[in-house]
């Protein structure tokens, strides 16, 4: 029987752990960016290598941000970018986001089907 070593498990456990406690700040600094303005987005999803798990140490963090229209999704594209919080972020309004499972682009389509929603639902 093969069993993984005391050493691959607890490296493996170590690797989830820090990526929760990474996604968990992440959160809560696009909440608090969030809350601090009146009209938010719908949604900003993580997507990429941190959303799918296999993230090494070189990855960035890949962002959509979905809003009612594209200006909205733009101008807050460009607070989360300033914020610092994220290398890459995408603006979609949410006809586009709603397209993106169905894109002719294996790439779109992977990123909808792995996204993580990284805001709390609207009081």
């Amino acid at each position: 029987m093969n069993r993984p070593s005391p050493t691959t498990t607890s490296l493996a456990d170590l690797r989830t752990q820090r990526h929760a406690q990474w996604l968990l700040a992440l959160r809560l600094s696009l909440q608090d960016l969030v809350e601090s303005n009146l009209e938010r987005p719908d949604q900003i999803y993580l997507f990429g290598s941190r959303a799918r798990g296999d993230w090494d140490g070189l990855s960035d963090t890949d962002l959509l941000v979905v809003a009612a229209n594209q200006h909205l999704a733009e101008t807050w594209a460009d607070q989360v970018l300033d914020s610092g919080l994220a290398e890459d972020v995408i603006a979609l309004d949410r006809e586009a986001w709603a397209q993106l499972p169905q894109s002719n682009s294996v790439v779109w389509r992977n990123a909808a089907k792995v996204a993580i929603p990284l805001l709390a639902e609207r009081p």
